[in-house]
């Protein structure tokens, strides 16, 4: 195999266990924040203070993560549908 058809087949297998990856790990991800999220011992939704309303935050933010996988195994596998 020569160095291009190294280079592709390394993109679609990291392409390929990222989406897995991703797969794997984002419902149970997004079920664990929402569920902290609802803690009512947090309170996300009514709270005033600085440092709760940080944390609400970082922890929405942590959703995000999820869509840069999904990104990253996207943009992998669509560089190898374009070689």
């Amino acid at each position: 195999m020569n160095k291009r058809g190294q280079v592709v087949f390394i993109m679609l297998m990291l392409g390929v266990v990222l989406f897995v990856l991703a797969l794997a790990f984002a419902p149970e991800l997004i079920n664990t924040i929402d569920e902290s999220l609802d803690d009512p011992m947090l309170n996300c939704s009514t709270t005033t203070d600085a440092q709760t309303k940080a944390v609400c935050s970082s922890m929405e933010a942590n959703k995000l993560y999820v869509g840069i996988v999904f990104g990253l195994a996207g943009v992998l596998l669509v560089g190898v549908i374009i070689r």
